[in-house]
């Protein structure tokens, strides 16, 4: 028999190598029978985050579509006949009210009134005789100098006199009624719409000239589906002696692009019967419009409060999912995530309303939904974050344990029988050169050896 201490270097070497490898390969089946007979691990808990829904009061709004409307739109007419001389504005601008917008001719207007100031002038002139033969006749009957007769017709031809003298006046009033009509004025302040007719033209009464709308209020008309009419209105029954009440009068004006209109709108009018054709009630609401941002024919969207709900539970959008045949959430419950089937309400500030499912005080998982599901056990992140050992023990631990294997590992070695181990290794190692010896067994001799 050989010695072991006695062999070359090289071939000594080789047979620590081969000890080492017969070591690793005796912990290796152990490790592997132990691990044969432990049960499955159970999965990770899922971290997820999670908000807990406590009852509080929230005000439902809504949006829906309008149209904005001048307050008042005003169509601008001719009121006599005549040559349109002139036109005093600029299409489309904005014009004042009493604001000269057209001349007709006057003259011939003018002359009408000239006449009928000398039909006046005559007129007083016939009563001032009349007047002055009544007084001789009223003298003269007092001294029975003339008859009663006599005096009654006196008296007739003044009162005749007086009426053709008042009849005189409404006839030039009424001249320069018509002479004031050939200058045609702005009868409100706003924005003036394409002429309908050129200077030149022969007017008559009633020929459109052009339309004035006014700017500053405007009107915007939406409607509201029969069950939302029916709940503004009985918010606005139940809250019209409370101070709210003029916010849930209020309307805020949402632009095409998105952004609310700085200054808010009145709800002034509500219409009292439903539209049986589209099934909506008619709303109105003026709005303030200092820089005519809001131009007429614009559409919009008008957002209103329909309802305030109190103890209402409210949900992020991010909790909410669909279910196969139910719109449902998950909760954590002992530990493990509960889908619970919901019934939704409207969309509210910070999420959505929940009216059947949840009750206070549930926390309701709004992260990791994508890993959730039901009965699958789960880890709040911030108690997970309360909960868990300082930075570095799970190291320090990992290092125990590899500390007490590489201890068992040198116990087991050092139980082997070392003269027995050295008879096998050298009549192994004595028919298998050493350069045959695999690399692989050099370099876990090495990682052995450290």
């Amino acid at each position: 028999m050989h010695d072991l201490y006695s062999m070359p270097a090289g071939r000594a070497f080789g047979l620590r190598v081969v000890c080492a490898l017969a070591v690793m390969l005796a912990l290796t089946a152990c490790g592997s029978s132990s691990g044969e007979q432990q049960q499955p691990q159970q999965p990770p808990p899922i971290p997820v985050d999670v908000t807990t829904v406590q009852p509080h009061t929230v005000d439902v709004y809504a949006e829906y579509p309008g149209r904005v409307e001048g307050k008042r739109t005003v169509q601008v007419l001719a009121r006599v006949e005549g040559i349109l001389e002139k036109r005093h504005y600029t299409e489309g601008q904005v014009v004042k009210e009493g604001q000269l917008l057209y001349s007709i001719d006057p003259k011939p207007f003018q002359a009408t009134v000239n006449q009928r100031k000398a039909e006046l002038a005559s007129a007083n002139a016939s009563l001032n005789q009349a007047q002055r033969q009544y007084n001789r006749v009223q003298h003269l009957y007092k001294v029975n100098a003339v008859s009663a007769a006599e005096r009654d017709q006196a008296l007739s031809d003044l009162e005749t006199s007086r009426a053709a003298v008042q009849q005189a006046k409404a006839n030039l009033d009424s001249a320069q009624i018509d002479l004031g009509y050939t200058k045609v004025n702005a009868p409100l302040t706003g924005a003036t719409s394409l002429r309908e007719i050129d200077e030149g033209s022969l007017v008559s009464n009633g020929t459109q000239l052009t339309t004035i709308t006014q700017l500053d209020p405007v009107y915007v008309l939406f409607a509201l589906p029969e069950d939302d009419a029916i709940a503004r209105g009985k918010a606005l029954s139940e809250m019209g002696s409370e101070s709210s009440d003029e916010a849930t009068r209020e309307a805020t004006i949402i632009l095409p692009n998105g952004q609310p209109f700085p200054v808010k709108g009145v709800v002034d009018f509500t219409q009292s019967t439903i539209n049986p054709d589209t099934g909506t009630v008619q709303l109105r609401a003026v709005v303030k419009n200092t820089n005519n941002a809001l131009m007429p024919g614009r559409y919009v969207r008008a957002r209103v409060r329909l309802e305030t709900r109190k103890n209402a539970l409210v949900v992020p959008n991010i909790a909410i999912s669909d279910g196969r045949q139910s719109t449902q959430v998950y909760v954590v419950k002992n530990g493990k995530a509960e889908a619970v089937d919901v019934e939704l309400g409207p969309d509210v500030e910070g999420g959505r309303l929940i009216n059947k499912g949840l009750s206070a005080n549930d926390k309701v998982i709004i992260s990791g939904l994508g890993q959730v599901k039901p009965d699958a056990p789960v880890q709040i992140k911030q108690a997970q974050n309360e909960g868990s050992a300082p930075a570095g023990a799970g190291d320090a631990t990992d290092a125990a344990d590899t500390g007490s294997t590489s201890q068992g590992g040198r116990s087991a070695v050092a139980d082997i029988d070392d003269s027995t181990l050295r008879l096998k290794l050298h009549e192994l190692a004595a028919d298998a050169p050493l350069g045959e010896i695999p690399s692989r067994a050099y370099a876990a001799a090495s990682v052995q050896s450290r």
